[in-house]
């Protein structure tokens, strides 16, 4: 259902799925990421049964949870439902599963949901270092044993929504941010429907970050089971600035599938695992491709190094950016996200050289890989968030760098077994 839509409940609490909360005339109820799913199923299915398998798919998209978390999600919305009775908003159907029979749809004036759908934009890269090039670039390259600095980690608000058959999950650093990603959703929205013979883009998941300076939208349609589908994944990093960019380059031509580029080098080995990120500036960089590679200690931990390359927009041809290695440790998860893992650097090595093709002023490319490297350099801990999971793809979100895709190699499915495990736990 749109999400410019708010629903009201037999006993007057009203559900507003834009700002993901449950208010009365005197409270409001923040739901966490499940909740929100299982009750926008229900309600996008009312007056029908919905099995407890069908809201285990809904409430928890990117993993396998028991029943168990099923029956505290269900226990928990009632409570914040304030039901004075057991099913009096939520009905148990015995040996079936729920159902909501009677709410009362109202528009939601502040918020048309639907617009973030409808277009979204292309795959970003995350970055791998071939382990077999370090000797080559020795030269340059700084190593830290100790005296880490550990920030406060970023607090994350959530927000989601519906539109047609896709969910939309918002995330920003604070409401504020909520407030301005979806406004800019929203603008795009208006843009896109201005566009003469527009596809539908149905059944999509989508993603969207504020970050401190910079925007990232993340999609991928989804088959009957909310899988994504083979190479129809993208993301974009987008400047503050870059909005109006976006829509002339991307909406006019919104690609619906994409191909993995070629990076052409000697130096690297296959990667364990590809990023593929998009930017919307006018630097004369549009992509960036990183190779990950991946290494598991005698400890169980895995250890990354990353080798990063940039393409020229004109020529397509591809340079390299850096060279960088960190230990990542999954650690005790208070995010709403499915893990956090703490990304602790080891190496750095800046290998981009200008060139005229390159606007290093207006470059989204060279500002992000900027701050990633004033990280390494000051030994300070980052923080990386899993949003989605499926076999071989992963959603992540980097603190530094913002949403992206990352592309795991089948030959290395023991490995990421491993690490599925671990960030499952």
């Amino acid at each position: 259902m749109p999400g410019q839509k708010q629903f009201k409940f037999t006993n007057e609490l009203i559900f507003i799925p834009a700002l993901g909360i449950i208010k009365s005339d005197t409270t409001n109820q923040k739901l966490n990421l499940s909740e929100q799913y299982i009750l926008l199923y229900l309600i996008e299915h009312v007056n029908s049964a919905v099995t407890k398998e069908e809201l285990l798919k809904a409430g928890w998209p990117d993993r396998v949870v028991s029943e168990a978390s099923l029956f505290q999600a269900i226990r928990s919305l009632r409570v914040k439902l304030q039901e004075k009775t057991k099913g009096e908003i939520i009905e148990t159907l015995p040996r079936v599963g729920y159902q909501i029979t009677q709410i009362t749809v109202e528009k939601y004036s502040n918020l048309s949901a639907s617009k973030v759908i409808k277009k979204t934009a292309p795959f970003l890269p995350y970055i791998a270092v071939a382990i077999s090039i370090f000797a080559i670039v020795l030269t340059g390259i700084h190593f830290w044993l100790s005296g880490y600095k550990y920030p406060d980690k970023p607090h994350y608000f959530t927000r989601t929504t519906m539109f047609q058959t896709s969910i939309v999950t918002l995330v920003a650093t604070s409401e504020t941010g909520i407030g301005e990603l979806q406004n800019k959703l929203d603008e795009l929205h208006l843009a896109y429907n201005q566009i003469d013979n527009a596809p539908e883009l149905d059944n999509v998941k989508l993603y969207a970050f504020k970050g401190e300076d910079s925007y990232s939208l993340a999609w991928c349609r989804v088959d009957k089971n909310n899988h994504c589908l083979p190479q129809t994944d993208f993301s974009y990093q987008i400047d503050e600035d870059g909005w109006s960019l976006f829509k002339l380059k991307v909406l006019q031509e919104l690609p619906l599938s994409r191909q993995d580029p070629i990076v052409q080098t000697e130096l690297a080995r296959e990667p364990t695992s590809q990023v593929f990120l998009n930017f919307i500036d006018d630097s004369g960089i549009d992509a960036q491709v990183v190779y990950y590679y991946i290494t598991q200690d005698e400890d169980n931990k895995l250890n990354f190094s990353y080798l990063n390359f940039i393409s020229e927009e004109d020529t397509g041809y591809h340079h390299a950016m850096s060279i960088s290695s960190a230990a990542l440790t999954v650690i005790e998860n208070e995010s709403p996200f499915i893990s956090t893992i703490e990304v602790k650097p080891i190496m750095y090595h800046w290998a981009y050289q200008p060139n005229e093709f390159v606007n290093e002023d207006t470059s989204t490319a060279i500002r992000i890989e900027s701050k990633v490297k004033n990280q390494f350099l000051g030994k300070t801990i980052g923080y990386s968030y899993l949003l989605y999971q499926q076999p071989f793809i992963d959603l992540v979100l980097n603190d530094q760098v913002g949403i992206y895709w990352v592309h795991n190699s089948e030959k290395n499915a023991k490995i990421f077994n491993y690490k599925r495990q671990l960030l499952n736990q």
